[in-house]
Order: structure tokens, then C-alpha cells, then sequence
């Protein structure tokens, strides 16, 4: 079976979480046989082609002029893009598979140049990012999500929670819906790491960490966080609150914690490489998920993996990933005082805190490998195919002049 994968971001090019999942979906995919061929954007550090375990990964220029606004750039993107698959590579795949809109444009063209079956993973909407559609930027980018699920020959999303939105938004029909949810890499614990060491660059002995992880925009709820932790400090002053990630909100929160004079008790770290994320998860005594809009939420299984309780909002697909008193707690989201409240209590029950990690660990075991992600895709990719083979539409007869 030979795929041909589409994404706007592969590392080192990473922008969020989608590009964590493309790499692990298709290293795990080639190792039970799928011949998996990524086609991504260039990086400075990286070679345009390579060959990553059994994965093909082909880099196409992100940018050779100008662009007005970043629509402007998405569309001359997907130009580049198919002119690297039209001029480089062969048409002899099985399955085209595209992640979000972004490499739609690309995606729905190769659908009908070589008339093979399109896949779509949806990751997130523009409708529940923005809880609407509100302008002409946003109406853009909703109506090319519609468009390609229309397009899809079936539409993968990752939790109960984003089948229903892409149901109520985009009126997708039941039967064209898989449900096929993130997996993790474990963040296992190295035992070389010096964790003593480590934890002094971020606390005081005698200091509590809670650890958030993602990027800093409104629908992550990185402003209810920094209220939240605002409340607890003026109860007890044992709580180190260490903020990983980029984004809009991050120079106004930093000059709202110094406003208030707290500085000493955040450390805002801005992007770091995986494995100084890894080293947080393993010495944090709390990792806390407080989005306002959450698809599914890997970073909470990343934490569940290191064997870490969570606080997380409950919405989205957090609410299918944390199980209340169980492997992490839930609150409303949008509410520091719960959240607040929340981490006081687990802060006061360490025996709370480790049964709920050794749990959160067993969950991301027995549910959420890569291994199990990529069964489940390739369960779909045969059903596809098989659909595929009794119809009649297929690659056209060359013309024989």
C-alpha cells in the first residue's frame, strides 16, 4: 500500500501539535509496511529529500515571492507543493491523505490528476477555534474545510467531541466520519537525567511545579492559567508556575505577572525542544490543560505518559482523555477560581497526585499508542480501498496519439 501525505508542517518544522502527529503516524505506518511518501515544506535545517525510517520525506518551497495576507501564501504553497509531487514523483499511490486545510487546495487537485481516493484528517476548525465564523478571513478558510470534507472519500477526526462538531458545522453524513484519536510517544524517564539537577533551573527545592504546555493563544485558555495561579499565590507561596510555549498572548501576560509583582513565582520558557519538554514533565508535580476550545489534547496524554496528574478543562476532547478522579481532574472551563481551586487540592494530596499519574500512565498504554493509532489507520485505508476497487471510478486510459 503506498500513501502520499500532505502536511503543512513535519519537524523540524513544527508549529503545533500537527506536526508531531504527521511524523509518528507515518514512522509507525512505514513499520507495519505502508509505504508512506510526506510531502512538507522546507526547512533551513533540513535536506529537500530524505529518507526518515521507512518514510519518504519530500520539502517543497514555502515561499519564492512575496504574499499579501497568509491566505495569499497558503494557495502559493499548494502551488509549490504540486508542482514538487507533479515533477518529482510518481503517480502509482494508493491513498492521498491530507491534514487540515491548509494543504486542501493540494490535496482535492491530486484527487482528480491521478483519481485516487482522498483522505482528510481534521485537527481542529476554524469555526470551533473562533466559536463562529465572524469575518471574511475566517469565512474563507470554513468554506475550503467544507470543501475538501465534501472532497474526502471519508473524514478522519480525533475525538466524540470534533465528530459532532464537524456534524453541526459542516453537515458532514455520518457513514464518511472515523473517529481515529491522537496517539503519544511516551515520555519515558531517562535514568542518566540528573531530575534534582534539572529541577533547580526551574524552582526552589521547596517549590511546587505546574507545568503548562502548549501554545499561548485565547482558545488554550493560557489567560484563565495565569488567573488562576494569580488566586493560589495569594493563599500559599509553594507553587512555581512554569508556562512552555509561544504566542500573542505571551508579552501581555509576562508584563501582567510583573505588573503584579510576581515574576519570581512564573518562568515563562517560550518554545523548547523536546527533550527540555520531556525533562519539565518529569519533574512538574502538576500539568495543567485549561483550554477554552480543545479537539483532543495530546500534550495531556504527553503528560499522562511521564505518569503526571492533570487539571484540564472540560471540553472537547480533553473530557474524552481525562477521566474524572481517575487519571486527572476536570473543571469548567473558563473558570480560575475552580481551576484554582483544583490545583490546592491535589497541591494538599500527594497520594491523589500519584495514583491518578499511574493511571493517566495506563491509559496512554492501553489506548493511545502510535502502534494502536496506526492499526486503526490502516483498518480505514482498506476499507477505502476496497470501496474504491468495486466502483468505477479510476485513473483515466493514456490516449494513445
Amino acid at each position: 500500500m503506498k500513501v502520499l501525505m500532505l502536511s503543512w508542517e513535519y519537524p523540524p518544522r513544527i508549529v503545533g501539535g500537527l506536526a508531531r502527529h504527521v511524523y509518528w503516524l507515518s514512522q509507525e505506518l512505514g513499520n507495519m509496511g505502508v509505504e508512506v511518501t510526506m510531502v512538507s515544506l522546507d526547512h533551513p535545517s533540513a535536506p529537500m529529500s530524505e529518507v526518515e525510517g521507512r518514510t519518504k520525506i519530500v520539502r517543497s518551497l514555502s515561499y519564492r515571492f512575496p504574499s499579501p495576507d497568509f491566505i495569499s501564501w497558503v494557495y502559493q504553497f499548494n502551488y509549490w507543493m504540486l508542482e514538487k509531487i507533479l515533477t518529482n514523483l510518481k503517480n502509482d499511490y494508493d491513498i492521498i491523505h491530507v491534514h487540515d486545510w491548509l494543504t486542501a487546495p493540494a490535496g482535492i487537485t491530486l484527487k482528480y490528476i491521478f483519481r485516487r481516493p482522498l483522505v482528510v484528517t481534521i485537527h481542529s476548525t476554524e469555526f470551533g477555534r473562533r466559536m463562529g465564523i465572524h469575518n471574511d478571513f475566517q469565512r474563507h478558510i470554513y468554506e475550503t474545510e467544507w470543501e475538501e470534507m465534501f472532497e474526502a472519500w471519508k473524514v478522519v477526526v480525533c475525538s466524540e467531541y470534533m465528530k459532532r462538531e464537524v456534524i453541526s458545522a459542516f453537515d458532514v453524513p455520518l457513514d464518511k466520519l472515523w473517529v481515529i484519536p491522537n496517539g503519544v510517544n511516551p515520555v519515558s524517564l531517562d535514568e542518566k537525567m540528573s531530575l534534582v539537577e534539572a529541577r533547580s533551573r526551574f524552582a526552589e527545592p521547596w517549590e511546587h511545579i505546574i507545568l503548562y504546555v502548549g501554545r499561548m493563544v485565547f482558545e488554550k485558555g493560557t489567560h484563565i492559567f495565569v488567573e488562576a495561579a494569580r488566586q493560589l499565590l495569594s493563599r500559599r507561596w509553594d507553587a512555581k508556575f512554569v508556562l512552555v510555549g509561544e504566542g500573542p498572548l505571551r508579552a501581555n501576560l509576562t508584563n501582567i505577572v510583573e505588573n503584579l509583582g510576581l515574576s519570581s513565582k512564573f518562568y515563562f520558557t517560550g518554545f523548547l525542544p523536546d527533550e527540555e519538554v520531556k525533562i519539565l514533565y518529569n519533574i512538574c508535580d502538576i500539568v495543567v490543560f485549561p483550554s477554552l476550545y480543545e479537539p483532543f489534547g495530546i500534550v495531556a496524554l504527553e503528560a499522562m505518559s511521564a505518569g503526571k496528574v492533570v487539571v484540564a478543562s472540560d471540553t472537547g476532547g480533553l473530557s474524552d482523555v481525562v477521566i474524572q478522579d481517575f487519571n486527572g481532574l476536570r473543571v469548567a472551563p473558563g473558570d480560575p477560581t475552580a481551576l484554582q481551586a483544583t490545583i490546592d487540592h491535589l497541591l494538599n494530596h500527594p497520594q491523589d497526585r500519584w495514583r491518578m499519574g499511574r493511571n493517566g500512565l495506563n491509559t496512554v498504554y492501553e489506548r493511545f499508542s502510535w502502534k494502536s493509532i496506526a492499526k486503526q489507520t490502516i483498518r480505514l485505508y482498506r476499507q477505502i480501498l476496497e470501496e474504491y476497487d468495486q466502483g468505477s471510478w479510476k485513473p483515466k486510459p493514456k490516449q494513445i496519439s
